[in-house]
């Protein structure tokens, strides 16, 4: 706390809040998806990957995820859910499909990168960086590696995925970019107000994620037991962008990208493999079920339930079945991952 008051920290923290600001400005005028969150990482990313250092609140990116979950959440109306609870067979494709992939890629970058194989699963599970690092640590695996990896890898899948759904999107679909920047209802301001109590005690009972799934479920039972879809601002949603794009981005400092770069190089690779992987498992289930394309290949992409809820939001996709194919994935993939490193060869590195 102390460090984070000091007037040369402050100095800075106002600093990256004006470029961030501006970069994000920059990226919603050239039509760019999720400009808020992108044009802020990427100025955070440039900063940190350059050694230099900021101080920023610790719940930051845990205030951004609040927001998002109750944007999300309010989505989640009765009639919506009740479609997406027909779509449980789907998520455990997706789910065991992910959770395979990542026990196939593990090896690859273990025998490449020279790394240890738990931390080379733990970097290759597509769940949460907080998460893998912990459970990477708890086996004897480099924590802050696999943290780095897997924060590289939803900074790719938010850059690319959108991007690529982008192209091919109609224009008219898009949520509206300014008729409800500011509107308003209050229930909106309650929901908040009680998702900041939600998400401090899934904190201190230990729910994974607490800042977005404690949240998420509350604005999700006032959605599904009310009658019409409370409006959301559009300018509330771009702060909870522009904070989880800040705490993405800060986390890729010069020390730990000098750390290894042949383990992070490899990652990247792994990552875009995935990512086509992935979409490849979205347009098959697609082409059975006639699910729409760019929705199934977000619910399926190898990022986290956060970034990809937000694109949904901000693409006018299928936010209730982005969102609860990515959160089913996280309740599987998680408590399941210490087992599945059982099946991952013994190291044969170096």
């Amino acid at each position: 706390m102390k460090r984070l008051l000091e007037p040369a920290n402050l100095r800075r923290i106002a600093l990256l809040l004006v470029l961030s600001i501006a970069a994000g400005a920059a990226a919603a005028e050239a039509g760019i998806p999720l400009a808020w969150m992108i044009g802020p990482m990427l100025v955070a990313t440039l900063l940190a990957a350059t050694g230099w250092t900021v101080a920023i609140p610790h719940y930051t990116r845990g205030s951004g995820q609040i927001v998002v979950a109750c944007a999300v959440g309010l989505h989640m109306t009765s009639v919506a859910l009740g479609q997406v609870i027909a779509l449980f067979p789907e998520m455990l494709v997706i789910a065991v499909g992910s959770g395979l992939l990542a026990c196939a890629m593990a090896p690859v970058l273990t025998r490449i990168a020279r790394a240890d194989r738990v931390t080379s699963f733990f970097a290759c599970v597509p769940c949460g960086p907080s998460e893998m690092a912990q459970l990477a640590e708890q086996g004897g695996g480099n924590g802050p590696l696999v943290g780095l990896s897997q924060s590289l890898r939803i900074a790719l899948v938010v850059l690319i995925v959108p991007n690529v759904l982008m192209a091919g999107a109609d224009p008219t679909a898009l949520p509206p970019s300014s008729d409800d920047l500011f509107a308003f209802d209050p229930l909106v301001g309650v929901t908040l107000v009680l998702a900041v109590g939600v998400a401090l005690l899934c904190q201190r009972i230990g729910v994974v994620s607490p800042f977005f799934l404690g949240p998420l479920t509350l604005a999700t039972v006032i959605a599904a037991t009310g009658s019409v879809e409370l409006p959301f601002p559009r300018a509330l949603i771009y702060v909870g962008q522009l904070l989880v794009g800040l705490s993405l981005g800060l986390s890729f400092t010069r020390e730990l990208l000098r750390l290894a770069p042949r383990f992070i190089l490899c990652s990247v690779a792994i990552t875009l493999t995935m990512i086509v992987l992935c979409s490849l498992l979205a347009w098959a289930i697609a082409a059975i079920d006639g699910f729409p394309l760019s929705t199934m290949i977000l619910a399926a992409a190898p990022g986290s339930v956060t970034e990809m809820s937000l694109t949904a939001e901000a693409l006018g996709l299928g936010v209730a079945m982005v969102t609860a194919f990515h959160v089913v994935r996280l309740f599987i993939i998680l408590p399941l991952s210490p087992l599945a490193l059982r099946l991952i060869p013994q190291d044969r590195a170096g």
